[in-house]
């Protein structure tokens, strides 16, 4: 029987995202949720934290636009160790208390991590209960403790790490957390959350053996001279024991997992679960809990232009986020059915106070792009109000926190990432293939760790394997997918032609080459065929992997290998097969858009982002049919009505103009949909730009360690270079004001073009506000601002707060106040900013007029 708790758990991410459709047009912009609202990891330094505090910080984090906060503790602030907390303690347990009901009236919602740093573990976890590295004594596998500890630790919870593969273990690990919450209001707190799988070294578990012999029908044992001595036999059997051991390590971790959410829905949490880095088939733990995370670690080199990555703010040894891997998570999501897929989001996107909200827009977007809906930054520090500037630190972070500069205008990245999540999180996945993920090939590897981690950084076992080659030709072509996993395939059913998962519809499912496929899997994949599925093999598998039962597994595979319809599903270029199919595809991926695409009730929703160094400004082809369809801007919230087309397969056309580094949503309907939405404003260019010249006043209006004085220039440069030390050291808000004549040549509109701005900019024409322009391209239409004669614009811009740093660093200021890991640079060297040059700050300019005519498509 389900309990109350576990049907709260269960449904609670389906409820979250639904707002009330009857107040909105098919076409417009829907309600705004807590989770359309991007959330943050919020670290408790010490658990340090008292009421006062936790609730202007949850009042700074409500009025910036965000919707929840993700609790982790961690290590304390040195000098303030009589403030801490105890985890899980009666105090601890009052402060989260009051932080869920403070939270709950500001309508922001709580997750917390189930424990401190990361992973699981604390100081009554014993060496029995804790992890285990495997070795070889007495010509046996056993295991001896790996005697790691929680990493980044709260004080309260320093102590071992769990054994991963345990579900005893774990349940123990659980006991205190059981009491902790036993009259705890359990509505205060939405979810539990598990990081990435950093268990090191966790090779053993003491049940494997017995659950190697269920699972694979021989004693592990007696390979343990091969597995772990070096004792030689032949690649072919090794290469199998392996693909089994590594196999029964990924239930062990499954089951873990399971437990964890078993006790979480029994509690009235629903869970997170960061996957990825676990030996284990990654869409299998994506799509066991309620809200799948990945993570987008490092910096890409996007070649939008006025995009800056210098070589000294990111790290060139670290493998850039890729996609791919993104999309096992998002894949999960879509294909189980889970409405929510979330990113731990710009971790290490710069190095400290280098990391300007224009850099967070494209890994945002190309998150969306991949099937994330469900942002979270990482994020924000508790700091307490009498604590020094820059306040508590984590030193892995993209500090967004109320001490960063750009804290005033972090509310305009809000409001577009929650404009874009109240698309993306309505309606249904609408990805058209299901691309199956021999997870097989990568268990028989022979030259990985025994223990092969499938993690976010070294994605070669995905990337440069058949899977990989085909998604990233899928999407360079337009095509849209979601990986499946063998388990997955066990509930997928086919309806006519199309087959359904849990979670979604697709048109066809894809084969990548696999050299070794699990018998069931090659027996599921045939009964679908054989029911009409579209099922095509780019080759037929060779083999079955693992070593038990080999002889009557290979028996059964080859008869199913040799039947005929199976052979004829066999295409060596699926691309042009799909082609010969007629599946249409998107082809605004030719012009470099890239996009994601959902189903709704009435029609389809589209997320377009160019990400290229192109601009766009063409019909494109839709890859389904439509009859009415607006646009909407989410940095605006612009909406207008559009003209469709219609190509010669159907489909809708759209005329797009899309800049480098902008990004549109398009809604659609399958009938002509009533509007009173106006037309949607296409613009084109006029004539030539008009730069804007004369007096610059600049006031600082914000910031420190002092304003300096108010400067004059008729020259726009970085404000080190007009000012003195003070301008120099600065860190905050300063107004530029000028006074203009208005253009004389009439135009229908006009844009705005603020050139190289240091780092975001609030714009204020004739005293009415326009926008925060804060990404690529800085530049805003102002037409409807401007006045004939004389004209005042006024910018205020903000620039990062590295030369503050720097100047800190050079007066050997003590703000590196943390404990532990204190404070280290994206190097993960000594942090020290001494030597770094001065950061260009301000309006560098040059600032236009582009004048602009309307555009009929």
């Amino acid at each position: 029987m389900v309990s109350p708790r576990s049907l709260f758990a269960a449904l609670f991410v389906a409820l979250a995202s639904i707002t009330l459709c009857a107040q909105e047009t098919p076409l417009s912009w829907p309600e705004i949720t807590r989770e359309n609202k991007p959330w943050t990891r919020w670290w408790w330094p010490g658990s340090a934290v008292d009421e006062l505090n936790l609730t202007r910080q949850l009042e700074q984090f409500s009025t910036a636009g965000l919707g929840g906060v993700e609790i982790t503790p961690i290590y304390g602030a040195v000098g303030a160790e009589e403030r801490y907390l105890n985890f899980l303690s009666p105090q601890w347990m009052a402060a989260l208390e009051h932080t869920g009901r403070k939270a709950r009236d500001l309508g922001l919602g709580i997750d917390m991590a189930t424990g401190t740093g990361w992973p699981f573990g604390g100081p009554w976890v014993n060496e029995a209960d804790g992890s285990q590295k495997l070795v070889l004594t007495n010509e046996r596998l056993s295991g001896t403790p790996t005697k790691m500890m929680v990493k980044r630790a709260a004080p309260g919870n320093v102590g071992l790490v769990v054994d991963p593969y345990s579900t005893a273990a774990l349940e123990r690990y659980l006991l205190p957390f059981s009491a902790a919450f036993a009259k705890f209001p359990t509505e205060l707190i939405r979810g539990q959350f598990h990081d990435s799988f950093e268990y090191y070294g966790a090779e053993w578990t003491p049940n494997l053996p017995a659950i190697f012999q269920q699972m694979h029908g021989y004693d592990v044992q007696t390979f343990a001279g091969e597995l772990k001595g070096g004792k030689a036999t032949d690649p072919d059997t090794l290469a199998r024991v392996r693909s089994d051991y590594r196999e029964t390590l990924a239930k062990l971790h499954l089951d873990y997992l399971k437990t964890w959410i078993t006790w979480s829905h029994g509690h009235g949490f629903i869970v997170r679960n960061q996957s990825h880095g676990a030996p284990a088939n990654l869409l299998d733990l994506y799509g066991a809990v309620d809200v799948p995370e990945t993570e987008s670690y490092g910096s890409t080199p996007f070649p939008i232009p006025g995009l800056r990555r210098e070589k000294s703010d990111f790290r060139p040894d670290l493998d850039i986020p890729e996609p791919l891997v993104m999309r096992m998570a998002s894949s999960a999501a879509h294909v189980m059915g889970r409405p929510l897929a979330s990113s731990e989001t710009c971790t290490w996107l710069r190095e400290h106070w280098k990391e300007a909200l224009a850099f967070t827009k494209p890994e945002i977007d190309r998150l969306f792009v991949n099937g994330i809906n469900h942002i979270f930054y990482h994020g924000s520090v508790y700091s307490p109000q009498d604590a020094a500037w820059p306040g508590w630190l984590f030193y892995a972070s993209t500090q967004f926190n109320p001490n960063n500069t750009w804290w005033d205008d972090f509310s305009a990245l809000n409001t577009y990432v929650a404009r874009v999540q109240s698309i993306l999180q309505r309606g249904k996945p609408d990805n058209e293939f299901l691309i199956y993920w021999p997870i097989a090939d990568v268990w028989a590897e022979p030259k990985t760790p025994l223990m092969h981690q499938l993690g976010v950084h070294d994605v070669k076992w995905l990337t440069e394997k058949t899977t990989g080659q085909l998604a990233q030709k899928l999407i360079d072509l337009g095509y849209s997918f979601d990986f499946i996993s063998d388990a997955q395939l066990q509930e997928t059913k086919a309806d006519g032609n199309t087959v359904t998962t849990p979670g979604a519809r697709y048109k066809a499912i894809l084969v990548p080459a696999a050299q070794r496929m699990p018998l069931a899997t090659l027996q599921r994949l045939a009964q679908l065929a054989r029911d009409g599925a579209t099922v095509i093999f780019e080759a037929l598998p060779q083999d079955v992997p693992g070593y038990g039962r080999l002889a009557e597994r290979r028996a059964e595979f080859q008869k199913i290998l040799a039947e005929p319809a199976l052979r004829s599903r066999v295409h060596r270029d699926v691309i042009e097969t799909l082609t010969v199919l007629g599946f249409p595809r998107e082809r605004a991926t030719d012009s470099g858009i890239s996009f994601i695409r959902r189903v709704t009730d009435v029609g389809h929703d589209y997320f377009f982002t160019n990400l290229s160094d192109r601009t766009v400004d063409r019909w494109v082809t839709l890859g389904v049919p439509a009859r009415s369809a607006a646009l909407l801007d989410p940095l605006s919230g612009n909406v207008g009505v559009v003209p469709l087309g219609s190509a010669e397969n159907g489909c809708a056309q759209v005329y797009l103009q899309l800049a480098p580094g902008e990004s549109l949503i398009l809604r659609t309907a399958r009938e002509a949909a009533a509007s009173n939405l106006p037309a949607w404003a296409y613009r084109e260019r006029d004539g030539e730009a008009l730069t804007l010249s004369g007096q610059w006043m600049i006031t600082f209006l914000k910031g420190g360690p002092e304003l300096p004085p108010a400067l004059h220039t008729d020259a726009l440069k970085s404000w080190t270079e007009l000012g003195g030390d003070e301008a120099k050291r600065f860190a905050g808000t300063a107004r530029y004001t000028l006074e203009f004549d208005a253009p004389t040549p009439k135009a229908d509109d006009w844009l705005l073009d603020l050139g190289d701005v240091r780092e975001s900019a609030r714009i204020k024409l004739n005293g009415q506000d326009v926008a925060t322009a804060w990404s690529v391209p800085f530049a805003v239409r102002v037409g409807a601002h401007l006045k004939p004669g004389r004209n005042l614009l006024e910018l205020e811009v903000t620039n990062l707060a590295a030369n503050r740093i720097r100047d800190m660093d050079q007066k050997k200021v003590k703000w590196k106040i943390m404990n532990e890991i204190n404070f280290v640079n994206i190097n993960y060297k000594p942090f020290d900013a001494s030597g770094w040059d001065l950061t260009p700050s301000g309006l560098l300019g040059p600032v236009k007029l582009v004048p602009l005519k309307g555009l009929k498509p």
